[in-house]
């Protein structure tokens, strides 16, 4: 990765079409994601983070997706060997964020629906996979669902969220001192 964020938002989005090869899962290389992101979800130096990092590809029946891999630690149950709720919907969560903006084609915020179901929570020292894809798309509102499997491909649980465009006013507003890179294309 070159030195520094990304200047713009379509600079950063381009980046995530060219796939930066930092790692390598399944023999897909992950999206780009700064160093410097300070995400709980997918910040890749966060401290206590989850640390997630995604993929674009396509999935099976043709349809654009992002995907990642999850193992659930030891300190991160709810109930014994079990994976905390929580946790679990923020891996749909950013599954569905980066959905958003790598098939998206531009920073999106959710706005509400979210629903979440867990038909069977991950288990403590399993690979799982996450995988999302949009729903429905327009250019002021995009629809996403995401999903999580186990070992075997058996479904644990699934998220649809719906998501606007980011504003530049909204977060001047309340105050969100976001980078330049992000703001600098943000819908006004």
């Amino acid at each position: 990765m070159g030195p520094g964020p990304p200047r713009s938002l379509r600079g950063f989005l381009g980046s995530l079409k060219r796939l930066e090869p930092r790692r390598v899962l399944l023999g897909m290389p992950f999206l780009e994601n700064p160093p410097e992101n300070p995400c709980f979800g997918c910040g890749p130096n966060h401290p206590r983070g989850l640390r997630l990092a995604f993929r674009s590809e396509v999935a099976d029946d043709g349809t654009q997706e992002v995907r990642g891999e999850f193992t659930p630690k030891s300190d991160e149950v709810g109930w014994p060997t079990l994976f905390h709720h929580g946790l679990h919907f923020t891996v749909l969560y950013e599954a569905s964020y980066w959905a958003a903006l790598t098939l998206g084609g531009k920073l999106w915020v959710s706005t509400g629906p979210i629903t979440y179901s867990a038909d069977r929570l991950p288990r403590v020292g399993l690979l799982h996979t996450v995988s999302a894809r949009l729903i429905e798309s327009a250019d002021t509102s995009l629809r996403a669902r995401a999903e999580t499997h186990g070992p075997g491909g058996k479904l644990c649980g699934r998220l649809d969220s719906a998501w606007r465009p980011a504003s530049r006013a909204v977060a001047e507003r309340a105050g969100i001192p976001l980078p330049e890179y992000l703001v600098a294309e943000m819908d006004p």
